[in-house]
């Protein structure tokens, strides 16, 4: 066994998977694998593991039809062949290709309102789901690592998320399990070339309009060289949110009860209702509030993520109990009301659509701001002052080719619906007679960035 095999033994024994009861009770453990080094490492390391056990392992790959299709058909052709090589070595591989009908993701993401990579990530954990059942798994395992959550953390971070999220990536959920979560990228690779086992790369993992992306190839790097054991205080940081996050979630709520002595904590689980809270709400701390309002969201049907700043101004625009009494109070955010008055707070989903937002501020430094949908990351390498603002009907921004394209164009293409497109700030040039719009920041809601830099975008 290699040291790098050791490693993912380990982390299936961190997962509570145990390869000998597997082996005892003639069960097979599943991987999803995508043809990337992470994948593919899960895959051999696995096959490795279980053949001395006679535990069958099986494969599970996903055809999205999202990039060219020369590539996507030649990530699974690869799988195809990697896999009937190892049956050849003697493994007990099998592999189930999921192909996803062409614009399908993208039908489900006009449908829910939600970006392309999120409809793909639902489909593919459907396929998931479905996978699970029929082959009557323990577990599927999933090929996430130490660098994918580090992204994951400081992206979060810089988007401002609460504790319930900067816990990271979840080493087991429900049947999902990540054995990789504490291997670095480095040692994937090196494993990888030591077998003399090649991997697929993916095209859109050098696109920096995607955020992580840019975490990746600049934050990452800088971070490295310059704030030596960064990344072990991030992942110290983020486990202790995750305890926090457990405690007020995962613990039963007559366990908290017992735990806070206080009347707040205890009306804090006694009076949330599927779509309301009493006027107890109003005497929560607001931590608690916050986790409210988010719990009444979801339950309502939101889906989307709701930005802390709202939420903050949603608490904050009754401050005391003399204000309830005497006014109604309605805040909103896209097609979610929050509606605040001497019964408590109610949330609900709403026909109308929040009226249109206007804003904007004169940029001079590359930064951090705060606008309606949160925090915007304004970047450098462009001529500052520039105008941060809100876009409007008929705006354009610049394309590679020098030309120009409508920023609706851009937002179809992107399947950002109707009532998110007016929180994606724009950046517009002040120095230049013409003013051009530079720079599309829809990474505050999860969407790309689109960058002019050099005439290219």
């Amino acid at each position: 066994m290699s040291e790098f095999e050791e490693q993912v033994l380990k982390g299936l024994q961190s997962c509570s998977i145990n390869l000998k009861s597997l082996s005892s009770q003639k069960s097979c453990i599943g991987a999803a694998v995508s043809g990337g080094a992470d994948s593919v490492s899960l895959l051999v390391s696995l096959c490795a593991l279980c053949k001395p056990l006679s535990i069958p392992v099986k494969v599970i790959t996903v055809n999205h039809y999202i990039r060219q299709e020369s590539e996507t058909c030649g990530d699974v052709e690869y799988v195809r062949t990697l896999c009937q090589s190892l049956c050849k070595e003697g493994y007990d591989v099998e592999l189930t290709v999921c192909e996803l009908e062409k614009g399908q993701v993208g039908s489900l993401a006009d449908k829910k309102e939600i970006g392309i990579e999120a409809a793909a990530r639902e489909l593919r954990y459907d396929a998931f789901e479905k996978f699970i059942e029929e082959k009557k798994l323990k577990c599927l395992c999933l090929a996430h690592n130490k660098n994918d959550q580090l992204e994951t953390l400081v992206m979060r971070f810089l988007q401002g998320a609460g504790t319930e999220s900067r816990g990271g990536i979840p080493q087991v959920r429900g049947k999902y399990v990540r054995p990789l979560l504490d291997i670095e990228r480095a040692q994937i690779e090196q494993y990888l070339t030591q077998k003399k086992i090649s991997w697929r790369n993916d095209s859109t993992n050098n696109d920096t309009s995607y955020l992580r992306n840019r975490i990746r190839s600049e934050l990452v790097p800088l971070l490295n060289e310059r704030f030596a054991g960064w990344d072990k205080a991030v992942l110290t940081g983020a486990q202790k949110a995750m305890d926090d996050a457990e405690v007020l979630e995962g613990c039963p709520f007559d366990m908290l009860r017992e735990s806070f002595a206080s009347r707040t904590y205890q009306v804090f689980f006694e009076n949330l209702r599927d779509d309301s809270f009493d006027e107890s709400f109003y005497s929560l701390p607001r931590a608690l509030k916050i986790r409210a309002l988010l719990q009444l969201a979801n339950n309502a049907g939101c889906d989307m993520r709701i930005p802390y700043v709202f939420l903050c101004d949603v608490c904050d625009s009754v401050d005391c109990a003399d204000n309830y009494n005497r006014r109604k109070v309605e805040k909103r955010f896209a097609n979610m009301c929050f509606i605040l008055d001497e019964n408590g707070v109610t949330v609900k989903k709403s026909d109308e659509v929040q009226n249109e937002i206007v804003f904007s501020a004169i940029i001079e430094k590359s930064g951090f701001y705060e606008i309606p949908a949160g925090q915007v990351f304004v970047p450098d390498g462009i001529e500052f002052p520039v105008l941060l603002r809100s876009w409007r009907s008929g705006d354009e921004v610049q394309t590679a080719d020098g030309g120009t394209k409508k920023l609706s164009d851009v937002f179809s293409d992107w399947h950002v619906p109707a009532s998110k497109r007016q929180y994606i700030p724009v950046v517009q040039e002040l120095k230049t007679p013409e003013q051009k719009i530079i720079c599309i920041l829809g990474s505050c809601l999860g969407y790309k960035d689109w960058i002019v830099k050099n005439e290219k975008v």
